[in-house]
Parts: C-alpha cells; sequence; structure tokens
C-alpha cells in the first residue's frame, strides 16, 4: 500500500513543530501581501469574540456612561434627519401640488 506523500517527508520522530515552523513566515508574508484582508478578519473575528463572549460586570460599569451617550447622540441624530427629510418632503410635495393646481387652473382659463 502506498503512503501519502504529503507525510512522506516527515519523520515518524517529529513532534510537529517543524511541520508549524513556516506557518507563521507564511502568515506573515500572506498579510503583507494583503494587509485589508487580514484587517477585514480580525475584525470580523472580534466581533464574533465579542458577541459570543458575555461581558463583564466591570465592562458594564465602565462603559454604560458611553453608551448612554451614544444612544442620545444617535437619537438626536435620527429625530434630527427625520424632521429634515419630512421638511425636505413637504417642499417638494408642496412645489409639485402648485404646479399640478398652477397648470390646470391655466388650462381651465383657456
Amino acid at each position: 500500500m502506498a503512503k501519502n506523500d504529503t507525510y512522506d517527508s516527515v519523520s515518524d520522530t517529529d513532534t510537529g513543530s517543524s511541520r508549524f515552523s513556516g506557518l507563521g513566515s507564511s502568515a506573515s508574508s500572506q498579510i503583507d501581501n494583503s494587509p485589508l484582508i487580514a484587517l477585514g478578519a480580525g475584525l470580523a473575528i472580534g466581533a464574533v469574540l465579542g458577541a459570543v463572549l458575555p461581558a463583564s460586570d466591570r465592562e458594564r460599569e465602565l462603559l454604560e456612561p458611553y453608551g448612554k451617550k451614544l444612544n442620545d447622540a444617535g437619537t438626536g441624530a435620527l429625530n434630527r434627519g427625520r424632521g429634515m427629510a419630512k421638511q425636505k418632503f413637504d417642499e417638494m410635495a408642496g412645489d409639485k401640488l402648485r404646479e399640478f393646481l398652477g397648470s390646470s387652473s391655466s388650462s381651465s382659463n383657456a
């Protein structure tokens, strides 16, 4: 029976350290070649770990004031955005309505 060619070069006394000795340099060269992909992968892994691991009491104690500030700021920004969108919509609808009424009244006068 033929041996697998992948394992032929590794001796039976190998503890695995030489198998993975080139892994660090290989990973380093991959990061050097595409740093944005490495950054994205790191952020994704961090986000998954942050979502999976429970927050400690100390984290809650330290971050709660910032969370409240962010929530208040986000709510205020959302409300201002809604108000601006409604105002713009009302302006555009009013312009279209005036345009429609203006064209229909001039056609009825003819």
